[in-house]
């Protein structure tokens, strides 16, 4: 047979390389990878760590529930996310996490929705008991559905569906333990086109006092507002201002003064009045208004007391708020925090019977009126007999609540119900408060504000899907029975009859408590406000026990973080956190609210799994979980498909520089091939020094919830340090050296604490990615197949490094080399724009120094300075002719003058460097070259690589 011929030089030679090698994937295919990965780093992951750290520190972060209604949105996505990542960054640290993923299941969007669906159903007449199955199955199907987007998204939790594995408000056991409790807010269905009768008012000062006394004396003073709601005007007992607002009095006529807010002057002025050029006399705050006595226009002889109220704002209107504690909640806040300041009574008369009809004690001209058609107008009549009295009316589409089963817009007013009193816990509420941290730090001042402005909580609500208040009346005398003995007795029962449909199914024979005659008595219907529900999760959940952290919007300021704060604090008088983290919401790349109408919605799986439609790819999970990270969540979050483009962009170089690290790992051991630190190249050395302070920054970020700035140096670090300079300066000892060699093993003990410090940094973000990385990193030396890796990177610990890698002397030195290295390259770059070179690699460098950087070059070997500088040769001596260049170091200057010239010798044909061992025809190999082959001479190398068939 005859001999093949030989191979190409070129391939002979390149088989001499230590070429890049890994199995670890260019592209993630992250649809397919990801879901193979999930139970490796999610339900196996989490009973591993429950199972392995049964005696570890355990932390605690507590889910507040989203509500079990509709799909999660991308809000959803960027809470979870946010929480995954501290429990995962919690679980490298050492401790055991104890997370269980939660649901808000009742309330009335769940009952509205279940009932809707039910198109062919009298619902009107629909019992309780009826209502409230079709709540739980809609309740129901959402968990399951949004359980399976939860673990899709990779949130680390027990999903097995055991019991305690998660929890729902509406389960039996939760609703027991919330009895123990008691309090909460309120909720209402809106529609966003409802139509009413706006109308700006006059109210006169008829009392002055303060600084609007000196001007009462040469004018008449009207204080201005602006209402929705004209048919309240009989029950306005005050007008709030805002304590910290500025208001201007402005002359409207000779002799007459408006007095508005100051921002809304131009706008009052030019719209409402039609005047251009106004005139304002004064200006004041808020504060300086209170007590002032104004006349209400309906009826003078009634006072209207200037108020302060924290609800008042500029975004519409005057500034100035009617208020009718009869006919608002804010509105009898107000009326409650200040009315016996002015020595008045907090008694109310609702002028309004329950059919939406003026009583008689509204007058003869508005009594029996509907009022909101024929009793509006009535109002708006008699005030525009009144002097001056109606300003301007007009219809006005806006936001109202609505009555879901009649779709008809609500009458707020005053009726009997359950309230909580909090005054007694505002001293205790703002001591806990001092104890728990809060991120942002001005969120601070939210909670703060909201705790002190409330008084008492309404916590009854009458629908039919919620938890029963436990209390039975009197037939006779409507009295209350709510003991300690009967809310007991009702929770047995409800124990042993599964949960709160026992108040609506059983009688009252088996609900009272022994010894109470069933005839006599009935139980009420109303029930438990929801936030009360989800405000009792620290006892009904954790059994009192403090969470680490409460991570949720910046809405459940007013929410649930209050609600959870003042139920613990009346049954346990401390916070029920630690520590407090808020979000805000999601915008459009416009900064624009998304709704379907403006065609902006962007739900995460479109992201996730594509969308054809809008051209969106499928970026899968751990894309834009690297979103979330790299959002200041603190304030409001864009999202967007060009926000993902650049989000795909950064996690692409973060997978490609693991592929690197990775493919030039693929020969060396850790157990066995680390290079200690002494022995190690001040290179290398460096880069140890560098990967400390990356770890350093890393690990405050995560600790201070900075998930940005961990991206940020991570970023910084794989593109400035590890890729332009690090990477450049050793591949050729990477692929040219003896594979053995110790200048190859140095850099690759290097490589290893990069990858590592790498993928423990990026493991709580992209935790499927760092998952992969690591069993690919384990099968390479362990010789195991991929899927064999037992473990898990969120097992192996946090960061590995050593006190003698922080080193400022050296990293001082490198800092000035890596200037030098700078100006090289300028001087390089000249040349090859002239066409005199093509490569760096044809260059030797000349660098006359100043004492002090020749002593900083000395002691750095010289192959290792070709490597960094990308020549061939670089030669050294003392400065002794005028400064080409100068580096600056701090204040210090180091002089120096650089020369770059053709290096002499010819190309290696092996490393490429240029070196006078290597002849014309390039037939010979450099030194270098031909220890690492063992042979001097390119037919030689032919000769021993190429087979020879006999």
């Amino acid at each position: 047979m005859a001999p093949k011929p030989p191979k190409p030089v070129g391939d002979v030679v390149r088989k001499t390389l230590n070429l890049p090698k890994t199995e670890f994937p260019m592209r993630a295919n992250a649809t397919v990878r990801e879901p193979q990965l999930h139970a490796r780093c999610v339900t196996q992951l989490y009973a591993a760590q429950a199972a392995e750290r049964s005696d570890a520190p355990t932390f605690l972060l507590h889910d507040g529930p989203p509500f079990a209604n509709g799909s999660l949105h991308t809000g959803h996505f960027l809470n979870r996310v946010l929480k995954d990542m501290l429990n995962r960054y919690k679980l490298q640290r050492g401790y055991k996490i104890d997370y269980i993923p939660g649901w808000d299941c009742h309330g009335l969007p769940i009952e509205i929705k279940a009932l809707e669906r039910l198109k062919d159903t009298n619902r009107d007449q629909m019992d309780p008991a009826e209502i409230r199955r079709h709540s739980r199955e809609l309740a129901l199907e959402a968990i399951a559905a949004q359980k399976k987007d939860l673990q899709r998204w990779g949130v680390l939790a027990d999903w097995s569906g055991a019991p305690g594995t998660a929890y729902h408000t509406m389960d039996p056991s939760y609703e027991v333990k919330q009895y123990d409790v008691f309090k909460k807010m309120s909720e209402l269905e809106y529609n966003d086109e409802h139509t009413s009768q706006s109308a700006y008012i006059r109210f006169r000062l008829k009392a002055p006092a303060g600084v609007l006394s000196a001007h009462a004396a040469n004018a008449t003073i009207s204080a201005v507002i602006w209402t929705t709601t004209p048919w309240t005007i009989p029950a306005n007992r005050g007008l709030c201002f805002r304590s910290d607002l500025t208001y201007a009095l402005i002359e409207t006529a000779p002799g007459a003064y408006d007095l508005v807010a100051q921002d809304l002057v131009e706008t009052y002025a030019s719209t409402i009045l039609q005047q251009h050029d106004i005139k304002i006399v004064a200006t004041f705050s808020g504060a300086d208004v209170l007590g002032n006595v104004f006349a209400n226009p309906l009826d003078e002889s009634v006072d209207s007391i200037a108020l302060l109220g924290g609800h008042v704002t500029t975004d519409a209107g005057t500034g100035v708020v009617h208020t009718a504690p009869a006919h608002g909640q804010e509105d009898y806040q107000a009326w409650m925090a200040h009315h016996a300041q002015f020595g008045t009574d907090n008694s109310m008369t609702c002028l309004v019977d329950g059919k939406g009809k003026y009583t008689a004690e509204a007058g003869p001209h508005l009594a029996g009126l509907f009022v909101q058609t024929k009793g509006t107008a009535a109002v708006l009549e008699a005030l525009s007999a009144k002097a001056e009295a109606l300003v301007h009316s007009a219809k006005l589409v806006h936001r109202y609540p609505y009555d879901w089963r009649t779709k008809k817009p609500i009458i707020l007013r005053a009726t009997k119900q359950w309230f909580a009193k909090l005054d007694t816990l505002h001293a205790l509420g703002h001591d806990a408060l001092n104890d728990v941290a809060m991120h942002p730090k001005s969120s601070r001042r939210r909670l703060e504000a909201t705790l002190s402005s409330r008084n008492e909580w309404c916590i009854s609500r009458q629908r039919a899907w919620g938890v029963p208040i436990p209390v039975f009346y009197d037939v006779e005398t409507d009295e209350p029975l709510l003991t300690t003995d009967s809310i007991e007795h009702v929770q047995r029962v409800m124990a042993a009859n599964g949960g709160s449909d026992a108040w609506w199914t059983l009688p009252l024979t088996e609900l009272l408590p022994p010894g109470y005659d069933p005839a006599k008595f009935r139980k009420g219907m109303d029930t438990l406000d929801v936030w009360f529900d989800s405000g009792s999760s620290w006892l009904a959940v954790l059994d009192g026990r403090p969470a680490d952290i409460y991570l949720e919007g910046s809405d459940q300021h007013r929410g649930w973080f209050q609600s959870s704060l003042l139920t613990s604090l009346a049954v346990q008088k401390k916070a029920p956190y630690k520590q407090i983290i808020t979000h805000g919401f999601i915008l459009d790349e416009r900064g624009q609210k998304m709704s379907k109408s403006l065609g902006n919605v962007l739900v995460p799986s479109d992201i996730i799994d594509g969308k054809k439609k809008q051209n969106i790819p499928a970026y899968g999970v751990d894309t834009m979980r690297f979103w979330v990270a790299t959002t200041d969540y603190t304030n409001q979050v864009s999202v967007g498909p060009s926000t993902m483009v650049k989000v795909s962009d950064s996690v692409r170089k973060v997978r490609n520089t693991a592929r690197f690290l990775l493919a030039n790992l693929n020969d060396f051991d850790p157990r066995t091939d680390m290079v200690p630190y002494e022995d190690l190249t001040p290179l290398d050395q460096y880069m140890l020094h560098l990967l400390s302070e990356l770890q350093t920054t890393v690990t405050d970020g995560y600790e201070t919830f900075a998930f940005n700035k961990v991206q940020q140096a991570l970023a910084h670090f794989i593109a400035t340090d590890l890729s332009a300079f690090y990477m450049e300066a050793c591949k050729d000892r990477l692929y040219c050296e003896a594979p053995q060699s110790p200048l190859r093993r140095s850099t690759q003990t290097v490589l290893e604490m990069a990858l590592r410090t790498i993928n423990t940094a990026i493991a709580p973000v992209i935790c499927h990615t760092a998952e992969d990385i690591r069993m690919h990193r384990l099968a390479q030396y362990t010789k195991q197949l991929i899927n064999d890796v037992p473990g898990s990177v969120f097992l192996d610990g946090w960061f590995h490094s050593e006190a003698q890698w922080h080193n400022p002397a050296l990293a001082k030195d490198w800092d000035i080399l890596r200037q030098l290295r700078f100006e090289v390259n300028r001087v390089v770059e000249a040349m090859r724009d002239a066409g005199d070179v093509k490569t760096t690699l044809e260059c030797n460098v000349h660098i006359g120094a100043s004492p002090e950087l020749l002593a900083i070059l000395a002691r750095v070997d010289g192959r290792v300075l070709e490597d960094m500088m990308l020549c061939s040769g670089i030669t050294l001596t003392p400065l002794t002719t005028d400064a080409s260049h100068t580096l600056q170091v701090g204040d210090a200057s180091l002089p120096l003058h650089l020369t770059v010239t053709l290096a002499s010798g010819h190309k290696c044909p092996r490393c490429w460097k240029y070196s006078p061992d290597v002849d014309a025809a390039m037939t010979t190999l450099c030194e270098r070259c031909a220890i690492a082959c063992g042979h001097a001479t390119v037919d030689a190398l032919v000769d021993a690589l190429t087979p020879n068939d006999a």
